[in-house]
């Protein structure tokens, strides 16, 4: 009787848990990625501290503040990643502008990398000197970068959906202003000006294109960084393609006037 009141109380605290971690709003989520931050700045400078003191005084003791004080540094540099990811997955489930497809992905890379963090965390609890520090340190870095990877590669796939759905707006926009323009005399310059703004969106589109075919490459191995920075160089040609395209849908609206 005594292990199945134990048995469900522990199955309480867990959907409790659950059901706190589900509550948790988008601004809380960011809140508590700050509060991480600056716990890992504040862990940061006990480490270097303790390996002033080491250095000062090589003694068994202050060697040991070392590690422990390395190993409070991992696990605060776990704990941010973590709440970051948490942040991020909330932001982009309350967003309506994020399709299904890419909120799932975004969900699911949180999750992976999230696991990737637990192990990590069981990794810090087993070092047991500063070489297996540093060991465990050059291992969280590469995971790290398959973290940033996997967050850019999200984040430019959903800039691309975004500045997709802005130039469906403006050649929306644009298509109706050429219904009226096609019925009106002396309509050259105007219907010039809209061509002028369709061959901009056309570019657009072809620059958004690009932009999400390099996001896709952003991925571990490879070079992540390069391809990233690639495609937000397609989409802020495309943002000025956008740009010229309103330019001249705005000059077409002011000659009819």
């Amino acid at each position: 009787m005594k292990k199945a009141t134990i048995g469900i109380f522990i199955i309480v605290l867990i959907l409790m848990q659950t059901i706190a971690v589900s509550a948790i709003s988008e601004s809380e989520a960011r809140d508590a990625w700050l509060a991480a931050k600056k716990n890992t700045r504040d862990t940061q400078e006990q480490y270097n501290e303790a390996k002033l003191t080491y250095a000062a005084n090589n003694s068994l003791e202050n060697q040991q503040a070392v590690v422990d004080t390395g190993k409070l540094v991992l696990h605060a540099a776990l704990n941010e990643a973590e709440a970051w990811l948490i942040w991020k997955k909330l932001e982009a489930e309350n967003n309506p502008e994020v399709p299904g497809e890419i909120k799932n992905s975004i969900i699911n890379d949180v999750e992976a990398n999230l696991a990737k963090i637990e192990s990590l965390r069981t990794d810090v609890d087993n070092v047991d000197n500063q070489l297996e520090l540093g060991i465990v340190f050059l291992k969280m870095i590469g995971k790290y970068f398959e973290l940033v990877a996997d967050v850019a590669r999200n984040s430019g796939m959903l800039w691309s959906y975004i500045a997709n759905t802005r130039a469906d707006k403006i050649d929306e926009y644009e298509g109706k202003m050429r219904d009226i323009a096609e019925g009106m005399e002396d309509n050259t310059a105007i219907l010039q000006h809209l061509d002028d703004a369709k061959s901009e969106l056309e570019t657009a589109r072809r620059n958004i294109d690009n932009a999400e075919n390099v996001y896709e490459q952003v991925r571990i191995p490879g070079t992540p960084v390069l391809k990233f920075a690639e495609g937000n160089n397609y989409l802020r040609a495309a943002q000025a393609n956008m740009l010229a395209a309103y330019s001249h849908i705005e000059f077409a609206y002011n000659a009819m006037g």
